[in-house]
């Protein structure tokens, strides 16, 4: 297969190499992640992976033709059709048709931005008690970023302890694991297909083994690693400056869903977003100040699971003296059903049902909430970032 660059009507009218990414549905399966790499030498590579428990992937490369705006490719001799659009390829049918049904978004691949590395991440859990592993990337000078692994202790001893520096090529992070004076194995890290933080590797099947070097009982390195840690400007990978359209387009369409949220009067009515996980587990809810307007900043995230925490090891599941503990609470408000802890530090807001107070909660005389009436222990049942709320 050749490119037919040289014919100005099959140019396209900005370069269109690169990265794109989506994921297909998939009617038993959780859905089939799809990259497509342009490259610039005219050549391309396709890689699909089932989520279905087995990790069934295919991988094709050769050389791609573009005629009236649209790229082919070939799958074991199959041709596969894009069309090219703004930073966009959508796959089309046999009939070179675009895909109109409920499903569209899920056919457009997306072009990459390139991902900001800098945070703390961890290997996905729902409770503390689980075995976990993390990752802490902080950049030392241009491309250079220092990389740390730590895990939980397994029987008592420290499990998978790693610390090196790695350089940016290509959007993806090289880290020499290999330990040797004079030698070089390259560990990588790039971003995971749903942007939602990273995946470590090593390009070379036997290589693998060098990952587990630095760990016990079997574990590795190797995985996905989420970013998680919560700050007065950030949720994970999500930024206070970021739109709702800008995190529609960061992730792919499988792991996002629009829901209509309400609040405790009747009137309180949202476009929340609903965030997932590939494995689809809830983990966040994004939400923009007014409906229908989807180019708006981020207004308020609600924090719906525990795996997400402040620096001070705070999440949705915390109390209110692991609270006090670690903040100072602002303010202390009365709503219809909950009592809100405000924190400034970091934009946060955390609410207590009523009928966990004790009697007398509530001052009559200074219109006041007792603090000393909410019972140490309970639980919170929300916890939500508020951005933007002046905008």
């Amino acid at each position: 297969m050749s490119a037919c660059a040289n014919n100005k009507n099959n140019t396209p009218q900005k370069p269109i190499d690169g990265i794109y990414k989506t994921t297909y549905p998939c009617a038993d399966c959780g859905g089939i992640e799809a990259s497509l790499t342009i490259h610039k030498n005219q050549t391309y590579l396709y890689k699909t992976l089932y989520i279905d428990g087995k990790g069934t992937n295919h991988t094709y490369k050769g050389k791609y033709q573009i005629k009236d705006s649209i790229l082919t490719i070939e799958a074991n001799k199959t041709p596969i059709h894009f069309l090219i659009g703004n930073n966009i390829m959508t796959l089309l049918d046999a009939n070179l048709k675009v895909n109109k049904d409920v499903f569209a978004s899920y056919y457009q691949l997306k072009k990459q931005k390139p991902f900001h590395y800098e945070g703390n991440y961890a290997t996905y859990f729902t409770s503390d008690d689980e075995y976990k592993q993390t990752l802490a990337i902080s950049k030392q000078q241009a491309n250079h970023y220092k990389v740390q692994f730590s895990a939980s202790s397994v029987k008592n001893r420290a499990n998978c302890r790693f610390t090196g520096v790695g350089e940016i090529k290509r959007d993806t992070l090289w880290v020499n694991i290999a330990n040797e004076k004079d030698k070089k194995v390259w560990m990588y890290i790039a971003p995971s297909h749903d942007n939602l933080g990273v995946e470590v590797f090593t390009a070379k099947f036997n290589e693998r083994f060098k990952m587990m070097f630095y760990c016990g009982g079997g574990s590795s390195l190797a995985g996905k690693y989420i970013k998680n840690s919560i700050t007065a400007k950030n949720v994970g990978i999500i930024q206070q400056s970021n739109t709702i359209e800008d995190v529609i387009y960061t992730l792919p369409p499988n792991q996002i869903s629009k829901k209509v949220g309400k609040g405790e009067f009747k009137d309180d009515v949202y476009d929340d977003y609903e965030i997932c996980n590939r494995n689809n587990k809830h983990l966040l809810t994004i939400t923009p100040k007014e409906t229908g307007k989807a180019n708006q900043k981020i207004n308020r995230i609600v924090v719906n699971s525990p795996f997400f925490k402040t620096a001070k090891g705070i999440n949705c599941k915390s109390t209110y003296q692991d609270i006090k503990n670690a903040y100072t609470i602002n303010k202390i408000e009365p709503t219809r059903e909950h009592i809100v802890l405000i924190v400034d530090e970091i934009n946060a807001n955390f609410s207590i049902p009523k009928n966990k107070l004790k009697k007398g909660w509530w001052n009559k005389k200074t219109k006041t909430v007792n603090a000393n009436k909410i019972p140490l222990k309970t639980q919170v049942d929300s916890f939500i970032i508020w951005w933007n709320k002046s905008l």
